[in-house]
C-alpha cells in the first residue's frame, strides 16, 4: 500500500492488468458457450449440403412443404411412387391367370407362374357289401359326384378331320361304329367282340398287335376307350375301377402327349334291364360312376353317349337297337354326332 501511495504510476499499471485479464477472460468463456451451442444442435458447418445455423425457423418451414410436396401417390394406377426409403412401385397383373410379375426393392422382375390347382381324387363313399357280391350287383359305391364334374368341362364341336390322330379302343358296341360311320377314314380302331378291360391290355388284335405295339409304331393325339358291358357279373365295382385305372395309366405311360376320353358303357333298354339281373342298367351306371371319376378335365376326359342314344325314361331307346343291347347300323351315326358335338379344346 505505501508503494502504490509513493508510486501512483505503479498503481495505474496494476489496474490495467486486472481490466484485460478480465476482457481475456470473457471472450474465452463466450466461445466456450458458442461451441457448445453449435454442439447440440448438431450443426456441420464443413457439409455445404446441411442447414446452416442461420437459417430461420420460416426458412426451415418452406423446406419442409417442399420435400412434403415431392411425395406422389397415383391412386388410379397399379404403381405407387413415394419418395424416401419405401420399396420400389409394385406390378401385379390381376388378370392374368398364368403369371405376375412383382419389383421388389433393388431385386429386379420376378415372374410367378400361377399354379393349377392339383386333381383331388374323388373316394368311395362305401364298400360292396358280401349280399351285393354273391348276387352280381355292382355297387354304386362312388354316386355321381365324378360324372358332375366332369360334365362340369366346355366341350366344342369339331368336324371329322379331328379324329385324324385319334385311336378308339373298344368291344363288339365300338366295332358297330367302325363299320357303319366314317370315322374309321379319319381313325385307327382297335376294337373286338367280347373285349373286357381285364384283357385289353394283352390282348393281340389282328393285323396290328398289341396296344403297346400300336403305340410305339405311331403316335396319337387322342385316345377314346370304350368297355364295361362285359364286365357286368365278374368281379365288384371296386375291382372293375382297379383294372381300369391301370389301363388309363399305361395308356398315359404308353401315350404321355395323348389325351384319354373315357366313354361311359351304354345303356341297354328297358326290357332288358328290368328282366336281366347283371345286364341292366342299375349296374352300369354303378360303375360308369366309378370311372367317371378318373377324369381330371385337362389330360383324362368323360363322356356319356347315353345322352344321345337313350329315350325319356334313361333306357336305350327301343328303336335305336336290335339286341336290346347293340345299336343298329345306320343308328351309329348318334354316337358320332354326339363325337362331334364333344371335341376337346
Amino acid at each position: 500500500m505505501k508503494l502504490i501511495k509513493e508510486s501512483p504510476l505503479f498503481f495505474i499499471l496494476i489496474c490495467t492488468s486486472i481490466i484485460y485479464a478480465a476482457l481475456y477472460m470473457g471472450q474465452y468463456a463466450g466461445q466456450k458457450e458458442e461451441n457448445t451451442i453449435d454442439n447440440q444442435t448438431g450443426y456441420e458447418t464443413e457439409n455445404s449440403n446441411s442447414t446452416s445455423p442461420e437459417h430461420t425457423e420460416d426458412e426451415q418451414e418452406t423446406e419442409v412443404q417442399e420435400a412434403s410436396e415431392k411425395e406422389t401417390v397415383s391412386g388410379n394406377s397399379a404403381h405407387e411412387t413415394v419418395s424416401g426409403n419405401m420399396p420400389e412401385p409394385q406390378t401385379v397383373s390381376g388378370n392374368n391367370l398364368q403369371e405376375e410379375t412383382v419389383s421388389g426393392n433393388n431385386q429386379g422382375d420376378v415372374t410367378i407362374e400361377t399354379i393349377e390347382p392339383e386333381f383331388e381324387e374323388i373316394l368311395p363313399i362305401r364298400e360292396t357289401t358280401q349280399e351285393e357280391y354273391l348276387n352280381h350287383i355292382s355297387a354304386d359305391i362312388y354316386g355321381d359326384a365324378g360324372r358332375k364334374r366332369a360334365l362340369e368341362y366346355e366341350f366344342t364341336e369339331v368336324d371329322e378331320t379331328w379324329f385324324d390322330d385319334a385311336l378308339f379302343i373298344g368291344d363288339s358296341r365300338t366295332v358297330g361304329l367302325h363299320d357303319y360311320t366314317t370315322l374309321s377314314e379319319h381313325a385307327d380302331f382297335l376294337c373286338e367282340t367280347s373285349l373286357t378291360i381285364h384283357k385289353v391290355l394283352k390282348h393281340n388284335f389282328k393285323g396290328y398287335g398289341t396296344i403297346e405295339d400300336v403305340l410305339a409304331a405311331k403316335e396319337y393325339g387322342k385316345i377314346y376307350i370304350s368297355v364295361g358291358i362285359n364286365e357286368l357279373g365278374t368281379g365288384t365295382t371296386e375291382t372293375f375301377m382297379e383294372a381300369y385305372t391301370q389301363v388309363i395309366h399305361t395308356l398315359q405311360e404308353l401315350e404321355p402327349d395323348a389325351r384319354i376320353v373315357i366313354q361311359g358303357s351304354m345303356f341297354v333298354s328297358e326290357k332288358k334291364s328290368n328282366e336281366d339281373k347283371i345286364f341292366n342298367n342299375s349296374n352300369i351306371v354303378a360303375r360308369n360312376n366309378a370311372i367317371a371319376t378318373l377324369a381330371d378335365n385337362q389330360e383324362i376326359f368323360y363322356i356319356d353317349v347315353n345322352e344321345a342314344v337313350c329315350d325319356e325314361s334313361g333306357h336305350l331307346a327301343e328303336k335305336y337297337t336290335y339286341d336290346q343291347i347293340h345299336l343298329l347300323g345306320r343308328y351309329n351315326d348318334l354316337w358320332k354326332e354326339y363325337l362331334l358335338q364333344h371335341g376337346i379344346k
